[in-house]
């Protein structure tokens, strides 16, 4: 299907990450154009904390209508906003902006709403769940897996950071040497770990092996190395398309008020 024709009436969104990729653009621009919407979604690479500052002055001068938030960006850009929603105030990070009516902008987590959308196939309630991570997009996994029922371990190669987490979310929180003891249901691996160098993984094989479910939040590779050791190990695994894909049409339903086309969700859950 052809991309509708941009006029001075298109409404812009945006993301901004240090390392943007295309999924959000694919998503967004294929639900807008299957429902004649005169929508358009472009990704931006912002850096440095300076950039990050100017990009949400534009937003405001701009008139940008959405601006989805990437790492590492998702607690830092919280300063420059008029308000949060209730699951961006408790899990203190955004990964959505909307703008309002009145031009203010208002931030949103729905990292939170794709994590407990995702781990809907598995049952974590008062089951052992560790996660590996501890910056923005964990926060949020955390409070969906808490909110699940599940007993939730945090480790972090800073363990200030995680012990800083584990206190908001009242979780246990071990170091980076106990981790290679660590054992339970669920693994989450809630860092980059695998994107950058995808012969990378957060832990090893014998801390996989001490698991039943293994889930990643890298988006590309989708079959990182963690997931592919997981399933040589008959693990069920849970890949970042997943989490990406039910975040993604929560944040189509902000900007747009509409819910996004069933097909372009499937499509991409197919792939899973």
């Amino acid at each position: 299907m052809g991309r509708h024709k941009i006029d001075a009436n298109t409404i812009v969104c945006i993301s901004i990450a240090a390392r943007p990729g295309n999924f959000g653009a694919h998503f967004h621009n294929t639900a807008y154009s299957l429902l004649g919407l005169n929508y358009l979604y472009i990704p931006r690479k912002i850096e440095s904390a300076m950039e990050l500052k100017s990009a949400i002055s534009s937003v405001r001068a701009l008139g940008i209508g959405g601006c989805s938030v990437s790492m590492p960006h998702k607690e830092s850009v919280i300063k420059y906003l008029d308000g949060l929603d209730r699951s961006a105030e408790r899990i203190g990070s955004v990964n959505t902006i909307k703008r309002l009516m009145n031009g203010s902008l208002r931030g949103y987590n729905t990292d939170y709403y794709g994590a407990k959308r995702a781990l809907r196939g598995v049952n974590i309630k008062g089951k052992e769940v560790l996660m590996v991570g501890a910056g923005g997009v964990a926060k949020a996994i955390g409070l969906a897996v808490k909110e699940l029922g599940g007993r939730l371990t945090i480790a972090n190669r800073t363990y200030e950071k995680a012990k800083k987490i584990g206190g908001r979310l009242k979780a246990n929180v071990i170091s980076w040497k106990e981790l290679n003891h660590a054992r339970g249901y669920l693994l989450i691996n809630a860092t980059s770990v695998g994107m950058r160098d995808p012969a990378s993984m957060i832990v090893p094989k014998e801390v996989i092996a001490r698991f039943e479910v293994v889930k990643d939040v890298v988006l590309y590779p989708e079959q990182t190395k963690l997931l592919k050791e997981a399933k040589k190990l008959g693990k069920q695994i849970i890949p970042g398309t997943l989490m990406c894909a039910y975040q993604a049409a929560k944040q189509f339903n902000i900007y747009t008020g509409l819910n996004a086309p069933k097909e372009v969700i499937s499509k991409i859950l197919r792939g899973c």
